[in-house]
C-alpha cells in the first residue's frame, strides 16, 4: 500500500503542468506551481504537519518534539520546462511519507521533524536553487534581483526567508540520481558523499575572416576548425585525467558568421565538473598554455565550490544499507541540489535511487516502484536513528554552549 500510494501522489502531482506528448512544465511562482504546492500543503495537513510558507515560497511542515532542534527532510517541487514527474518531488512525498508511517505505528519523535518544499531549485524563473540560498541565508546575484522583482520579491523578502543554522540537527534529501550510474550497475541506493565543484569559462578562439569561395584550405586560419580542435583536445585530456571527471561544450556561435566567409571568431562555453575543485584547473592550465600562442583566450565566468555531505551521515546512511541488505554504492552527485546550499548551515545527508536509462529533465524519466519503496524505507530509518540518538557535531555544540557559560 506505501508503494502504491506515493507512486499515486507522485502521478497526481506530475499531472499538474502536464501537456499530452510534451511532459509536465511547473516553474516556480506559476499557477501550475501554486496549484502543485497546495496539493502537497494538504498532504502535510493530512499527516499533521503544522503548515508555513515563507517569504519567497519554500513550504515547510512541522512536526512538533519535545527536542526543538530539527531533522529538516525535502526536496523540492519545481520542474524544468518539459519535465518529468520523479525530480524533485519525490524526495518531498517520501518525507510525507514517513510523517504518516510514523503517526500509523504511533512513534513520538524526540527532535522536531521539519519537511521542506524549496521552491526555484531549477532556476527556470530567478536562478537555480533560489529558494534554498534565500532559506541558508545565501549570496543573491545582481541579475537574479530584477527576475525576483516581477514575483513581487525584494530584499526583505530575502531576509525573511533566512533560518538560524542553531535550529537544526541535520538536513536529508531523498532524490532520483539523474544519471545512469546506478542503473548501469545494478545498485538499489546511491549514497551521497558529496556534490561536485564546477568551472565554466567563456572561451574565444580568434582566425582570420577571408572569403569563402577565394581562399584555399592550405590558407585558411579558420576559428571553427580551430575551435574544433581544441574542445577535441580538452575533452581527450579530461577522460586521462580522472574518470569522474566531465567537460561539456553546450554551446558554439561564430560571430556574423556567413557560409560565404571563413569564419574569423568562434566562440564557446567550457564547463568542468569533478569532486575538487583544484583538479578541475588542470586541464584548463594544460589547454591554456598550449593554444594560447594559437589563438585561445579563457575568461572565467562561473566557480561553484564541491559540497561535501556529513560523514557521519554517509557512515549511517552505510549501516542502514547494509542492515537492510540493500545494495548501494558510494557516489558523488554531478548535479547541484538544495542540499548544497543546507549544507552551509547544518550537516548534509542524501540518498540516491536509480533513473532507468540514467533519463532526468525529461518525460521518460522513471524509478522503479520498487527502488522508491526500498528509498523510502532507507529514509525512514536514518530519520529514526537521527533522532534516536542525534548527532554527535549536536553534542559537541551543547558542550561548547556549557563551555561559554562557565
Amino acid at each position: 500500500m506505501d508503494e502504491i500510494k506515493i507512486i499515486e501522489e507522485l502521478k497526481t502531482l506530475g499531472h499538474i503542468g502536464f501537456q499530452s506528448g510534451m511532459g509536465t512544465t511547473r516553474l516556480a511562482y506559476s499557477k501550475d506551481y501554486i496549484k502543485g504546492r497546495k496539493y502537497i500543503e494538504q498532504l502535510m495537513k493530512d499527516v499533521g504537519l503544522k503548515i508555513s510558507l515563507d517569504s519567497v515560497g519554500n513550504l515547510s511542515g512541522v512536526l512538533d518534539g519535545t527536542i526543538k532542534k530539527r531533522i529538516a527532510v525535502g526536496s523540492h517541487l519545481d520542474t524544468v520546462p518539459n519535465g518529468g514527474i520523479y525530480d524533485g518531488a519525490l524526495g518531498v512525498i517520501a518525507a510525507i511519507e514517513c510523517v504518516r508511517e510514523f503517526q500509523k505505528i504511533g512513534y513520538k519523535n524526540r527532535h522536531t521533524i521539519e519537511v521542506i518544499a524549496f521552491t526555484e531549485e531549477e532556476g527556470n524563473v530567478i536562478g537555480g536553487t533560489f529558494g534554498s540560498r534565500c532559506f541558508a541565508g545565501q549570496k543573491i546575484e545582481p541579475m537574479e534581483y530584477k527576475k525576483m522583482y516581477q514575483y513581487g520579491l525584494n530584499d526583505n523578502s530575502i531576509l525573511k526567508a533566512q533560518r538560524r543554522k542553531e535550529d537544526y540537527i541535520c538536513y536529508l534529501e531523498y532524490h532520483i540520481e539523474q544519471g545512469g550510474v546506478l542503473d548501469n550497475e545494478n545498485k538499489t541506493i546511491g549514497i551521497v558523499e558529496g556534490i561536485v565543484g564546477i568551472i565554466r569559462f567563456r572561451a574565444t578562439v580568434q582566425g582570420t575572416a577571408n572569403h569563402a569561395g577565394t581562399t584555399p584550405m592550405k590558407l585558411r586560419d579558420d576559428a571553427v576548425v580551430k575551435a574544433c580542435k581544441i574542445i577535441s583536445d580538452i575533452t581527450d585530456c579530461v577522460r586521462c585525467f580522472h574518470e569522474d571527471m566531465v567537460c561539456t561544450v553546450g554551446n558554439i556561435w561564430v560571430p556574423n558568421g556567413a557560409a560565404n566567409v571563413v569564419p574569423g571568431e568562434c566562440s564557446f562555453i567550457l564547463e568542468l565538473r569533478g569532486k575538487s575543485l583544484g583538479s578541475l584547473y588542470q586541464p584548463i592550465e594544460y589547454i591554456r598554455k598550449k593554444y594560447k600562442s594559437r589563438g585561445l583566450m579563457l575568461e572565467q565566468i562561473l566557480e561553484q565550490h564541491e559540497t561535501e555531505m556529513d560523514k557521519e551521515i554517509v557512515d549511517l546512511s552505510e549501516s542502514v544499507c547494509m542492515g537492510k541488505r540493500v545494495s548501494y554504492k558510494k557516489m558523488f552527485s554531478g548535479a547541484g541540489h538544495d542540499a548544497m546550499n543546507m549544507a552551509l548551515i547544518t550537516p548534509c545527508g542524501m540518498i540516491f535511487v536509480p533513473s532507468a536509462n540514467g533519463m532526468s529533465h525529461n518525460p521518460q524519466e522513471y524509478t522503479d516502484p520498487k527502488d522508491i519503496l526500498e528509498g523510502k524505507n532507507v529514509l525512514k530509518e536514518i530519520i529514526l536513528k537521527i533522532d534516536a540518538k542525534g548527532k554527535k557535531n549536536d553534542d559537541i555544540n551543547k558542550k561548547r554552549n556549557i563551555d561559554n557559560s562557565l
